[in-house]
């Protein structure tokens, strides 16, 4: 595993350097990483339905679908999709063997609504990084392209509804005590700011019930991340 050491220019980009250490950034930068991924996954394939899409809305170099892909992949077709080029190679080589798996480039909007009925959308620290304006007519389309039983499991950066900036303090702490300095964690915000839009718990749970999720739950929560599961 390649270590992240990546110094981000002014404006945030998923480019090749982030994709080569991707899984290094992603441990030193989520808190409680693996306990996300690991319930993430046993949630998901609670719902799978068996002749279903599987999705990935910003699959990245696809860490978080890869344990369904190895577990389904005889059951069922993935659709796994990212804006980002340089990610979008990382995937399709990840699973460049794997039959059923389809890679994607492009924005998630140009690829909803969904062509077959899906029984599990993922969309793990993706939406963020969408403008504020589109999420409820993406989620809504997400909803729409579900299954009965479907769900939609879904992880974001969020802002605290109180002592935010207790919870980002921590947030930087930990991330010092796994090897980043003072210096990179700074650029890196800089590098995020207009990129990266969090909102508050409740406004994203929001969003999911005004698109139709009857049923909505926060699985996992560590500092400013959150991950709900949401289903039709």
């Amino acid at each position: 595993m390649k270590t992240d050491n990546v110094r981000p220019g002014e404006k945030w980009e998923f480019n090749e350097d982030v994709a080569a250490c991707f899984a290094n950034m992603l441990e030193r930068s989520i808190p409680d990483y693996k306990s996300m991924r690991a319930l993430t996954y046993k949630i998901g394939e609670q719902f799978v339905q068996p002749d279903t899409l599987i999705v990935d809305v910003g699959c990245s170099t696809g860490l978080a679908v890869e344990p369904f892909v190895e577990k389904f992949g005889t059951t069922n077709d993935f659709l796994l999709i990212d804006n980002a080029p340089a990610m979008v190679k990382a995937c399709r080589e990840r699973f460049k063997e794997t039959m059923g798996v389809i890679v994607e480039e492009g924005n998630l909007w140009e690829h909803l609504p969904l062509q077959e009925p899906a029984s599990l959308v993922l969309s793990i620290l993706t939406l963020q990084f969408t403008p504020t304006a589109y999420r409820q007519q993406l989620i809504q389309h997400i909803y729409d392209g579900l299954a009965p039983g479907g769900a939609f499991v879904f992880v974001e950066k969020i802002v605290s509804e109180d002592m935010d900036d207790l919870m980002v303090d921590l947030y930087y702490q930990m991330k010092r005590e796994n090897g980043y300095t003072q210096e990179a964690i700074m650029e890196k915000r800089r590098s995020l700011e207009n990129v990266l839009s969090p909102l508050k718990p409740g406004w994203n749970v929001d969003m999911m019930k005004a698109a139709g999720f009857k049923k909505v739950a926060m699985f996992w929560r560590c500092l400013n991340f959150c991950g709900w599961v949401a289903v039709k």
